[in-house]
Parts: C-alpha cells; structure tokens; sequence
C-alpha cells in the first residue's frame, strides 16, 4: 500500500516537472521569436536571449527525463530488440536500465559539489545587461538525475519480473 501511494506521488511530482518543461519549450519560443523580431524590425536584439536560452535548454531537457523514460518514450534502435524473444528482451532492457542507472548515479555524485559550489559563489550566466544565475539549474540538473536514476531502478525491477517470474512461451 505504502508503495502505491510513493509511486503515485512520484508519478505526479514528475509529471509536474515534465508541464513545466513543456510551458518552459513555449516560453523559450517566444524569447526566441521576440529576439528575432528584436533584430529584424527594430535592429535591436531581445537583451539576454542568448543567455536565457542556453539556460532554458538545460533546464526543460532535465525537467522532461524522468517522465519521458516512465512512458518509456524516449529514443531507441529497436532493430535488435525487436526480433528477440520475450526473455532476451526482458535482459536487454535491465541491462540498457542498468547503465542508465549507473551513469546518472555518476551524475548525480559528479554534480553535487558543482551545485554547492554554484550556491556558495551565487553562480551566473552571462555578463552584462542580463545575468541568469545558474545554482538553481544546478539543482535543477541534480533532483532531476536523482529522480532519472529512481526511474531507471524502477524499470529495472520491472524488466527482472519480466526475465525472472514469467512463464516460458
């Protein structure tokens, strides 16, 4: 029971995290769209659209990694898996889930003194008219690695029932 309702809560918490990516791909859209009409019309740029784009693209891929692998909607070469038996596809999943598992655990140790050390010195982007400050996305990057890596251990229990509990056909 217990189990459901963290599994809910995260399914929700993620899916919170992945609309804010998406209305951030929209709001990115615009800045990108006032910045273009800035230098077309008026020959003035929008000012900081660089700076908030390099940072908004950081941002919504990392807020949309956890839900898209729950989906399992993310990109593969299915040329191999495709013609496997259940069995081995079962294997080739754990073991695809296991190094993802491994490199964002990887991530998420890499990364945890560059977000202290962003807070520490009040990290930016940029210089100039506009500074974006960055120790947010680096916390950002950081829950999100975390609740990648809770998503790839998940699907990798998933996979282990698959090649271990069911029936041979």
């Amino acid at each position: 029971m217990i189990f459901r309702i963290l599994a809910k809560s995260y399914d929700r918490f993620i899916t919170g995290l992945h609309l804010i990516g998406s209305a951030l791909v929209f709001i990115l859209m615009m800045i990108i769209l006032g910045d273009v009409f800035g230098r077309t019309l008026f020959n003035h740029p929008l000012t900081g659209a660089p700076e908030l784009a390099k940072v908004s693209l950081v941002a919504l891929l990392f807020l949309g990694l956890a839900k898209t692998l729950r989906m399992n909607k993310h990109i593969r070469a299915t040329v191999i898996i495709a013609r496997a038996g259940p069995r081995v596809q079962a294997a080739l999943n754990m073991t695809a889930n296991m190094c993802g598992l491994v490199i964002f655990i990887l991530l998420c140790w890499s990364s945890w003194d560059l977000m202290l050390a962003a807070w520490k010195v009040g990290e930016y982007e940029g210089a100039g008219a506009l500074r974006v400050p960055t120790y947010h996305l680096r916390s950002l990057i950081l829950l999100c690695s975390v609740l990648t890596a809770i998503q790839f251990a998940s699907n990798m229990v998933h996979e282990a029932k698959h090649l271990f509990f069911t029936t041979r056909g």
